[in-house]
């Protein structure tokens, strides 16, 4: 619902520009302001759903599926700016002052350039043809210009010359999202003090298969349900940049864990840099990533470092949730695998969990035949909830339809957000 509300906002930009005094000058002003008024509606929309509000998730599935709507709203902005740059509006229109309207005009030049450049580089993230992906901590920089970049275009908007003054509806609804989107900004640019919270690292075990961080709150504890996720960074050099990461238990006192694999530039710096005492900010938790949301009978599949969420809600399990839960737990080796303990000792104790580990080194590689000889619940009976992969659960996925044990529901974070 949350994506069709946003979508019909901006379409609703193009409409009241359409229903303006616009509509009277000729075709390539029209289409060309359309763009313009659609493009900075989607721009203040953008950068309300950066600031991660937390009662907005309901409504569109979790922060996974906001940032994957970010990411759709950005691919349309460029386009919708592109046609507003290269179909040039012809008009004798109002200006509030000449001076400003220069201003103005040299703004949206600035902007336009700025935006093609900024958009193409969140939206690209290796350059075509190469090996060369652009580093998390530049794009996160780069991607914080474009609140600045925005104002310069609610400037260009209020003051530019245009056929209709700024009592028109379409006028104030663009003056409406102009506030939204530079309060967004400014709040975003605040989130790193207002949302976070302090922790303090009390243990730190580097695995085969990840590196288990556990950490206590310093005053206030971070507010997270087993399976979600947070913004997490250490306060040192080089470890600064908030990541997202699963969160891979949290007790009632508020101490938390992650089990963070190295795969990429920060996660090695992690792994070889993090120790005790090391001051940590958090930031959480998002998704929407919680068995109690699923039916009575599930499988849960996890691949590789995906067992974050699964170790989360298994250790919080205590039999009486009225569901019926099978684990597979998926490694290329049994040396990798993370947090076995919970799993086998919630296994032994409760009768509702069962739980089965697959080493992909000695039973081959998992396939739908074996993930439902496996089980203990029927796949066609169960939701089934993967947190790894995407190639192996659409595998699954597909290999479970064929065998005609299709799950009732698939439940998965995308967790891409750049």
């Amino acid at each position: 619902m949350g994506a069709v509300i946003v979508w019909a906002l901006i379409v609703f930009a193009g409409l009241l520009t359409v229903f303006s005094p616009v509509s009277a000058t000729n075709l390539e002003t029209t289409i060309s302001l359309m763009a313009s008024s659609m493009a900075f509606v989607g721009m203040a929309i953008a950068q309300f759903l950066a600031t991660r509000p937390p009662f907005i998730e309901p409504y569109f599935g979790g922060l996974d599926r906001i940032y994957q709507l970010h990411r759709k709203i950005g691919i349309s902005v460029l386009v919708f700016i592109l046609v507003h740059y290269f179909v040039t509006p012809n008009f004798k229109g109002l200006a509030l002052t000449s001076g400003l309207n220069e201003i103005a005009a040299d703004f949206g030049n600035y902007a336009f350039y700025g935006f093609v450049v900024l958009l193409a580089l969140s939206l690209i993230k290796v350059v075509p043809r190469t090996k060369f992906e652009f580093p998390y901590h530049i794009w996160r920089w780069s991607h914080r210009l474009i609140g600045v970049l925005f104002i310069l275009v609610a400037f260009h908007q209020m003051f530019i010359k245009r056929p209709y003054d700024g009592t028109a509806l379409v006028a104030t609804y663009l003056n409406i999202f102009a506030l939204l989107g530079i309060a967004s900004y400014i709040y975003t640019q605040a989130l790193p003090w207002i949302r976070t919270r302090a922790y303090t690292v009390f243990d730190v075990v580097r695995h085969d298969g990840a590196t288990i961080i556990s950490a206590r709150p310093v005053s206030r504890p971070l507010k997270a349900k087993p399976g979600q996720f947070g913004f997490f960074r250490v306060n040192k050099p080089g470890l600064r940049e908030p990541h997202p990461f699963t969160i891979a238990g949290i007790d009632d006192d508020g101490t938390v864990r992650f089990a963070i694999k190295a795969l990429g530039d920060y996660t090695k710096a992690l792994r070889e840099a993090v120790a005790v005492g090391d001051s940590l900010t958090l930031e959480g938790g998002y998704g929407h990533f919680n068995h109690r949301r699923g039916g009575k009978k599930q499988i849960w599949l996890a691949g590789g470092i995906g067992v974050t969420p699964f170790l989360a809600m298994a250790s919080r399990l205590k039999g009486d949730e009225g569901q019926d839960i099978h684990m597979v737990y998926c490694v290329r080796d049994r040396n990798e695998a993370i947090g076995l303990e919970t799993f086998q000792a919630q296994a032994e104790k409760l009768a509702n969990f069962s739980f089965v580990l697959h080493d992909s080194a000695v039973d081959g590689r998992l396939d739908a035949a074996k993930l439902a000889a496996k089980s203990a619940v029927d796949p066609a009976e169960s939701d089934l909830w993967f947190c790894g992969p995407p190639p192996l659960r659409m595998a699954i996925e597909k290999g479970l339809a064929e065998l005609g044990k299709k799950p009732r529901r698939v439940e998965f974070e995308q967790f891409q957000f750049r």
